[in-house]
């Protein structure tokens, strides 16, 4: 990917994987949410200009779990995810374990354990992380 002096392009970087970037006054969550509608996309400029590839994989892990989870939340868990657990895995391997998941309902569930009925219990995207693994790493395999 070839960076501009000011970086790399969200907008084009976005578009190459068939992600529209809408303004963030315009985001939604819940069963209404488009697919492959990105709100803002500030969450992945940070992360691009941290690891390209490693981003770029996170995009297309997302897209091929559920791609209307393209929140800050989910992009951020997806890509603490794969820095601790998949760094080390090839790139086709990870998009076939998150082709089996689904991430709405991981969302869910975390969004669920973080919020008790007398206050909150964490961070949501730390919440989706551990169930990520939970659900992709064999239990023999966790440490």
């Amino acid at each position: 990917m070839t960076r501009s002096p000011n970086g790399v392009n969200v907008y084009r970087f976005l578009e190459s994987y068939g992600i529209r970037v809408r303004p963030y006054r315009e985001g939604r969550n819940g069963p209404d949410r488009p697919a492959n509608v990105v709100y803002g996309g500030r969450t992945i400029a940070r992360l691009l200009r941290i690891d390209s590839d490693r981003a770029a994989l996170t995009v297309r892990c997302i897209q091929e779990s559920n791609p209307k989870c393209f929140d800050d939340v989910m992009i951020w868990a997806v890509w603490s995810f794969i820095g601790a657990h998949a760094d080390d895995k090839r790139p086709r391997d990870v998009l076939t374990d998150f082709g089996r998941i689904d991430l709405a309902q991981i969302r869910n569930r975390a969004q669920r354990l973080a919020r008790g009925e007398y206050g909150r219990m964490g961070k949501t995207a730390e919440k989706i992380s551990s169930l990520i693994a939970h659900a992709l790493i064999p239990e023999d395999d966790a440490a």
